[in-house]
């Protein structure tokens, strides 16, 4: 009978580390996933309270790994919820957690060589690092927590200008809000500039204005000329204030799909902005998540291929020595099965909560303006859903702010039984 020598034994103390990580891996990769499922599948259903509830019982489970994703969701839950102040904590905990991520973590960066990507915590994509701070800045316009809202502002740039941010798509919805936070705050100039960066990087045939910060279709310009101010959207008369409403459409693609998958909410829908009884405008996109998702996913896939070619050269590194050295072909075998055959699959996660279109519409109202009716429009103009809007609605000087999520309305309580 051969004499069996543990591996552990004729490997340096790094590789042991490695392949001690990656088994270790085997027992939670890919765990816990039924409570956020779950509360994804609430959120999208209206049943915000449900979906709270589920993001609570994994955020036990998921306390390391997985910590940012469970945050960045738990926070759209309760900001769709109207609880902007405990959002915002979240957001701001899972941006704080997700920069203290920057610095690699040796032990996981070694699991993720021997199992998969998914082992290693979730930081999100550059994108969603961005919007964490755009979004968190609508709910401090939601309690006209303006000077919050800038250091927010301040915070996009940073993320913005990062170099891990080289190469990968930009939002000109970020940029927006950012330059809506520094206007409420007294700093036209570099709002400005906001708003300019907005337009560059604005889906086509959008334009926004960096003078007055209006969006609109963008106007037919000769070549090489600088893009036509935008007028003023006529009003009836003491219209005299105005009203910029954030839209957020949809849903953000769920991880693993691609451009060619169809879910909840149409690209080309829009809102019209209805006050009195009266049209007062209508929302632009500034934003496409699917296609950020798309693009950054592209930006990736050259790391990617690189990466697995790697992690597959090395499985079967370990699971050929593991042959060798027990003299067990069969057990060699079972070793490349599991860690090829069942365990090479990509890191799909993503903040699926995420609207799927972020809109801006920026209209006259009156000054006394009490709320909004919001008409979902197809992209033929039939009218799909009206909502009503009170809440938030926070007003600074001569502008009113607010913003709505579209979702369905929750399920009516259970009826009472018949005596």
């Amino acid at each position: 009978m051969p004499r069996v020598t543990p591996i552990d034994a004729r490997r340096p103390a790094a590789w042991r580390a490695a392949v001690a990580a990656g088994l270790a891996a085997l027992g939670f990769s890919g765990c816990a996933t039924a409570p956020l499922e779950a509360a994804r599948d609430h959120f999208r259903r209206g049943r915000l309270a449900e979906a709270e509830t589920a993001l609570l019982a994994d955020a036990a489970v998921q306390a390391d790994k997985d910590r940012v994703l469970v945050l960045m969701e738990r926070g759209t839950v309760r900001q769709a919820a109207g609880r902007f102040d405990e959002s915002s904590r979240d957001w701001i905990a899972a941006a704080a957690e997700a920069e203290k991520l920057e610095t690699y973590s040796v032990s996981k960066g070694a699991a993720s060589l021997v199992v998969n990507d998914s082992v290693q915590s979730f930081r999100g994509a550059p994108y969603e690092r961005t919007l964490l701070h755009s979004l968190t800045a609508l709910n401090h316009f939601a309690v006209a927590n303006w000077d919050n809202a800038a250091v927010e502002a301040r915070r996009t740039i940073e993320a913005a200008a990062a170099p891990t941010k080289a190469g990968f798509p930009e939002d000109a919805f970020s940029y927006y809000v950012a330059g809506l936070a520094l206007e409420m705050t007294d700093d036209p100039s570099n709002a400005a500039l906001l708003y300019r960066k907005a337009a560059a990087v604005a889906p086509a045939g959008i334009l926004v204005d960096e003078k007055s910060g209006r969006v609109g279709p963008r106007p037919p310009a000769a070549t090489n000329t600088p893009p036509p101010a935008l007028p003023r959207t006529a009003a009836p008369a003491g219209w005299t204030h105005e009203l910029i409403c954030f839209a957020l459409l949809g849903h953000a693609p769920p991880g693993g799909s691609t451009m060619a998958d169809r879910w909840y909410g149409t690209p080309d829908a829009h809102v019209e902005i209805r006050i009195g009884g009266r049209t007062a405008g209508r929302s632009y996109p500034l934003a496409d998540v699917t296609r950020l998702a798309a693009q950054t996913d592209a930006r990736l896939a050259a790391l990617r291929v690189a990466k697995t070619a790697t992690r597959v050269v090395l499985k079967e590194v370990i699971a050929e020595s593991v042959a060798q050295t027990t003299d067990n072909d069969a057990l060699g075998d079972l070793i490349r099965l599991v860690l090829i055959g069942l365990l090479e699959r990509p890191d799909i996660r993503r903040w699926e909560t995420l609207p799927r279109v972020l809109h801006v519409a920026r209209v006259p109202c009156p000054p006394d303006l009490r709320g909004a009716e919001i008409v979902v429009r197809a992209p033929g103009g039939a009218e799909l859903r009206a909502l009503s809007v009170s809440t938030p609605l926070a007003r600074r000087r001569t502008t009113w702010v607010t913003f709505v999520r579209d979702l369905p309305p929750p399920p009516p309580p259970p009826a009472a039984p018949k005596s």
